[in-house]
């Protein structure tokens, strides 16, 4: 039974399917302290979410509600508030980016603690004149309505916040031991799927969306091949454009050399059965897949919108995408595809989880400490 000095902090987020900032969030869950805080993962809609049988075994709790879309702001804000009476709310920690605005006015309505939350640089790419209008009046209500603002990178905070803004960067953080390179899990996951020994794997995870760039990465694995004719491609994710980058993929008759493994609770095992980690994105904040990639001490590959400051190891290559799949397809063959160990580097700097941790803990004290 939770005490009474508990503090309750409902996570608006959408969904707890797996990307980073679920991850992240999942993360913070199996690390905190969960007798002084209480989870409350607010998702939109009737799905089920990936992590939901995790949150419940570690006592968070999955709270549902329309999105937004489909019942009008006011409707969406009143339902927000009742939740957060309903739930005993301290803390509204907001991460959907410019809709996280409206949790934020419910919550302003209601007295409760208000985080904002940056998990990226952008919201899609090319927005039309209309959404470019809504994202500057999201910029504004969001410095009006929250009293704590966080970024996951100082690329991430600029984008999201007013250019006066001054937030707090909290990293990405994993527990670095989970995925440090393992010669067995490299062996089982090769023999799982089909692998020879010897084979080049290139790797990507990332859900199946715009963003992520899945085009380009095919097109850059099929001028590979041409280096590399019996080299594997493995993705691991799931989402919208998956079915497109199937077709894709047997169009360009590279069926047999690219593996589509969906959605996987063992990606700290896949990191080490692959030689070079490829993300060409088209934005993006600082994803947590590139943390547990250098604490891998795979090879990144990396487009050069990401934000800069993911770079913590030297395993991390950033190209231009408008160099071209070409030009990429050189730099991984060129590359020296041989795992290192950073283990001790991602350690010792703010991307371990135990650092990030703290900085959360100390960040929700301030209603901690007015329920005492």
């Amino acid at each position: 039974m939770m005490s009474s000095k508990t503090v309750s902090v409902l996570h608006v987020i959408g969904n707890m399917n797996r990307g980073g900032a679920e991850t992240f969030l999942m993360n913070v869950l199996r690390n905190i302290d969960r007798n002084k805080f209480e989870f409350i993962f607010l998702c939109y809609g009737d799905a089920k979410s990936d992590y939901e049988d995790e949150i419940t075994q570690l006592g968070g709790r999955i709270v549902r509600t329309p999105d937004v879309k489909d019942v009008g702001i006011l409707a969406h804000i009143q339902h927000l508030r009742r939740i957060i009476a309903e739930y005993n709310i301290d803390v509204v920690h907001a991460h959907t980016y410019y809709n996280s605005l409206f949790s934020l006015i419910a919550a302003t309505l209601s007295g409760v603690l208000r985080i904002a939350h940056s998990h990226s640089t952008q919201s899609e790419p090319n927005p039309n004149l209309a959404k470019r209008v809504y994202f500057l009046v999201s910029k504004i209500g969001i410095e009006l309505f929250a009293n704590k603002f966080v970024a996951c990178g100082n690329e991430a905070g600029r984008a999201l916040y007013m250019p006066w803004r001054k937030f707090q960067v909290i990293n990405n953080g994993i527990n670095i031991k989970d995925f440090v390179y393992d010669q067995d899990n490299r062996n089982s996951i090769r023999t799982e799927l089909g692998i020879n020994k010897n084979a080049t794997v290139l790797m990507h995870a990332g859900r199946f969306a715009e963003v992520k760039n899945h085009d380009f990465l095919i097109d850059t694995f099929a001028e590979y091949q041409k280096y590399d004719p019996k080299s594997q491609l493995i993705l691991v994710g799931d989402g919208p454009l998956r079915k497109k980058m199937e077709d894709k993929v047997e169009k360009l008759n590279l069926s047999n050399a690219v593996k589509f493994l969906g959605l996987r609770s063992d990606v700290y095992r896949i990191y080490s059965a692959a030689d070079a980690f490829v993300f060409p994105s088209i934005f993006e904040g600082l994803p947590v897949v590139l943390i547990e990639a250098q604490a891998n001490g795979i090879k990144c590959i990396i487009s050069d919108a990401v934000d800069k400051n993911v770079k913590v190891t030297d395993s991390v290559i950033f190209h231009s995408l408008s160099s071209g799949p070409k030009t990429w397809a050189r730099h991984i063959f060129e590359a020296n595809k041989a795992h290192v160990d950073n283990s001790h580097i991602l350690a010792n700097g703010a991307y371990d989880m135990s650092a990030n941790i703290d900085a959360i803990q100390m960040m929700y004290s301030e209603a901690r400490n007015a329920k005492k």
